[in-house]
């Protein structure tokens, strides 16, 4: 097995931790966060076999904040380098700029602190496919299930000889290979299956293109990005309004029974309101809305505490 190591640079400000922990996709295989080592792993496809990808934070330099991607395989050439290379800044959210976002929470009392932290942007996977597997696996189920559910279809994918139970994401050959009893007995997807099972297909016949989306993301307007997405089988407005934000589109905010609580407790002492009011209350935020309500909750998590917490302590928030 070959062994080599890169750096990318990726814009300031810039936290690894805060980044792989933005949200649950860190706990989904083919992707691992060890807090120890504070390192973000995924376990990519090239060329038929499974290459082991670590990243690391490695500094800050006048440019930005480095990162150390160590790529481990069969075959680590330069193309292999530049093939990872690029797919870790899709991981990342590289091109991502968030400087209107960090204008916009400038004053907020609790997200004042992101930009100090280097927070704000939402791991991905690098594969649009793998991204839309997950979410449709995520819907009318807790995490927790949700977590099993999406690591068992990643065992249908190829493994790494030296890496017990490491496996790439499948592809939709793979996931049709198994088909239905599979995902319904093993992987326990219940009436997800089906939906997953058609997104299989379009990948093939080429009714889904991955590369079509993300262009789309970086061309289109908000509403053309959230039409293309509800018109996946599996994918509502609250699947579509998730995978929007990994495509840097923030401007639609989905709400729910949970977003109702949330606003209620927040910001009116736990009194009822009603959707029009939760809008009322994110509109002055502009097409950052759906960023901000989910920063908002991030920052109660125990993980984002602990990034807080460790960066008053080095002094990172200091002036």
């Amino acid at each position: 097995m070959q062994k080599e190591a890169i750096q990318i640079t990726m814009p300031k400000p810039f936290s690894l931790r805060a980044t792989a922990l933005s949200h649950g996709w860190h706990e989904c295989a083919p992707l691992s966060w060890c807090e120890g080592g504070a390192c973000l792993q995924v376990i990519e496809r090239i060329g038929g076999e499974a290459t082991r990808v670590s990243v690391t934070q490695a500094g800050r330099s006048a440019v930005g904040s480095r990162v150390r991607v160590q790529v481990e395989g069969p075959t680590v050439d330069d193309s292999v380098l530049e093939h990872v290379a690029t797919r870790v800044r899709r991981m990342l959210q590289h091109g991502l700029d968030l400087g209107g976002f960090y204008a916009v929470v400038a004053d907020h009392p609790r997200l004042a602190v992101l930009p100090r932290i280097g927070a704000g942007r939402l791991l991905r996977s690098a594969s649009m496919f793998e991204n839309v597997v997950k979410a449709i696996c995520a819907t009318n189920v807790n995490w927790t299930q949700a977590v099993k559910m999406i690591n068992r279809v990643s065992q249908l994918g190829v493994g790494m000889k030296e890496f017990r139970n490491l496996n790439t994401w499948p592809t939709p050959r793979e996931i049709l290979k198994a088909g239905r009893p599979y995902l319904v007995d093993v992987a326990r997807l219940g009436y997800r299956a089906d939906s997953i099972l058609q997104l299989c297909r379009d990948a093939i016949d080429g009714t889904f293109v991955e590369e079509e989306i993300e262009s789309l993301a970086r061309t289109g307007t908000t509403d053309e990005v959230f039409a293309r997405l509800t018109a996946i089988k599996g994918i509502g407005p609250a699947s579509a309004h998730f995978l929007m934000g990994l495509l840097g589109h923030y401007e639609h905010m989905s709400v729910d029974s949970w977003t109702l609580r949330y606003v209620s407790d927040t910001y009116f002492d736990g009194k009822p309101v009603t959707e029009k009011r939760v809008r009322e209350v994110y509109e002055r935020f502009g097409r950052y809305k759906q960023l901000v309500w989910w920063f908002e909750q991030w920052l109660d998590w125990g993980t984002a505490r602990s990034i807080v917490a460790d960066a008053q302590v080095n002094g990172a928030m200091k002036g």
